[in-house]
């Protein structure tokens, strides 16, 4: 059933322009949006003196360079690799899709936004599925790596954050 809604969603995007050229862009433009909020959230944090500026720094960081670990480790293969279709967003990286970095990355930042404000870690949440979607819609990612960011990211940051 999923497979089906997510091939649904790439044949409209593919068959067209308009929506595959809004598709890049939010593609693009989703991911920088949510590095801004966290650049916020950082200084805002900075501007309180409060003391979470370390977890903010921090509990991100590790999440970061964990996956960046694990991904090297697994190196597994992408949907274009493997399946032979042609990605919606040119790529020509090979393995390491398994967790996605740009939904782990974007969830860590969203469990800071809840960490400091409950209606910031809302509307990034909204965004970080978004990313996720769009992830494996484009076919960079299957489901699994994807649930996976998610995953990893909700547990450090509820460990980093809020224990």
């Amino acid at each position: 059933m999923l497979d089906g809604f997510i091939n649904g969603m790439r044949q409209t995007i593919e068959d067209n322009a308009g929506y595959r050229r809004i598709f890049e862009l939010l593609y693009k433009i989703l991911p920088i949006e949510v590095g801004i909020v966290y650049v916020f959230l950082i200084i805002t944090a900075w501007m309180k003196q409060d003391i979470g500026i370390s977890k903010l720094i921090l509990v991100p960081l590790v999440a970061f360079v964990g996956v960046t670990v694990i991904r090297k480790l697994i190196d597994a293969p992408r949907p274009y690799e493997v399946d032979g279709i042609e990605p919606l967003i040119p790529k020509d990286k090979h393995g390491e899709s398994f967790p996605s970095r740009h939904v782990v990355s974007a969830m860590i930042i969203t469990m800071a936004g809840f960490y400091m404000n409950v209606w910031i870690g809302i509307s990034l949440a909204v965004v970080t599925v978004l990313i996720a979607v769009m992830r494996v819609v484009a076919g960079v990612h299957y489901v699994k790596d994807v649930a996976a960011g998610l995953a990893i990211s909700i547990i450090v940051g509820v460990i980093g954050f809020f224990l």
